[in-house]
């Protein structure tokens, strides 16, 4: 039962992420493992813009799960577009999801779930609610 948050576009964020000559492969294009780091990248740094720095009580986070479906590859070096946007929050996980854009069309998207934990006891803790008002969520359902 999802006691959580469904938000399907309150705020979307755009962050322009490089592409480097050494992220390509044999092929001229971007290595698969490659769009991992570079969403995760994009994603912390539009969120630090925000106002939560790295070191900041809801950036201790630890990825529960990561999908990507591939597009048009990426061919080049240069900048690609992230478009992120909180899709479900719960008391202490929030999914975003994602797409990388470039003016050669969509390359990927999907979405990243992450996990607020508390450093002291290493287990989930509840979000802050100046993230959650960061990204126009009011208020969490009450739990059932």
């Amino acid at each position: 039962m999802d006691n959580g948050y469904d938000s399907k576009s309150l705020l979307k964020i755009i962050e322009k992420c490089p592409v480097h000559f050494d992220d390509l492969d044999a092929f001229g294009m971007l290595y698969a493992g490659r769009y991992y780091p570079l969403v995760e990248r994009g994603i912390i740094r539009g969120i630090t813009k925000m106002g939560f720095p790295i070191g900041h009580e809801d950036m201790n986070v630890v990825i529960r799960e990561m999908k990507l479906t591939f597009g048009a590859p990426i061919r080049r070096v240069g900048e690609v577009e992230l478009e992120f946007w909180l899709a479900r929050v719960s008391r202490s996980t929030a999914t975003h999801e994602f797409v990388v854009r470039s003016e050669d069309g969509e390359h990927v998207r999907g979405y990243r779930t992450a996990t607020k934990v508390n450093l002291a006891t290493q287990r989930s803790a509840p979000w802050g609610d100046g993230i959650l008002a960061a990204f126009g969520v009011k208020q969490l359902a009450a739990a059932v």
